[in-house]
């Protein structure tokens, strides 16, 4: 996917120097947890990312562990945009590109839109992804899927403390529901604490996929810069 790297030299051109900011995080989770399946087998993994924002456009490069496995590795490439449509409203569009160095084939694209309200110390988000039929979202009878899926979360940062509390509710239809009937649902409930460059999570994460493990209590320690 190309859109990234030229999103960035657009950036990097037609603004002046120092104009754009940039920043990066790096972490370890003890279960790497997407949409509620564990893609790293039950096991911690190393997480890291990078961005660059200017003007609400951002490009984004974040990378994980998969599997226990350092060879094994997922690397998301993310191009996108945040408009604030009011003081308590933002609206954001973006295209991501899922790429698997050491599964090349497995590599797919989605875009997604997101609508955030926030009240004080509480925000809420609904978020709508969508992979049109590609290659890498093929059935076992080889036809290409589409996959939809709908979130809705809200974070309340507790007042005089650094404590944020966090839920979650997704619904996915599609190529990775990975339910026999169709229709994957998934949650989270956790708490996170922030000081400095330090954020450290905790939370229950499950889904109701055919796949084992589905649920998990799930730690985090992230350090952003």
């Amino acid at each position: 996917m190309r859109l990234l790297p030229v999103l960035v030299f657009a950036l990097s051109w037609a603004t002046p120097a120092g104009a754009a900011e940039l920043s990066g995080d790096v972490g370890l989770v003890s279960d790497y947890r997407y949409r509620g399946v564990s893609l790293s087998d039950g096991r911690p993994a190393v997480q890291a990312s990078v961005t660059l924002e200017h003007s609400g456009f951002y490009a984004t490069a974040w990378s994980s562990t998969l599997g226990g496995r350092l060879a094994d590795s997922e690397i998301d490439l993310t191009a996108g945009y945040e408009r604030e449509l009011a003081p308590w409203m933002s609206l954001e569009v973006s295209t991501t590109h899922y790429a698997y160095p050491s599964s090349p084939g497995d590599g797919y694209s989605e875009a997604a839109a997101a609508m955030t309200v926030t009240r004080g110390p509480a925000s809420a988000a609904l978020t709508f992804s969508y992979a049109p039929p590609q290659r890498p979202l093929r059935d076992e009878t080889g036809r290409a899927r589409d996959n939809s899926y709908v979130s809705a979360s809200g974070d309340y940062a507790v007042p005089n403390t650094p404590i944020a509390l966090k839920a979650a509710l997704g619904y996915e239809r599609g190529a990775f529901d990975e339910v026999r009937h169709g229709g994957k649902l998934d949650w989270s409930l956790g708490a996170e604490l922030v000081r400095g460059p330090a954020r450290l999570g905790l939370g229950y994460v499950g889904s109701n996929a055919d796949a084992g493990n589905r649920h998990a209590l799930v730690g985090e320690l992230h350090f952003s810069w």
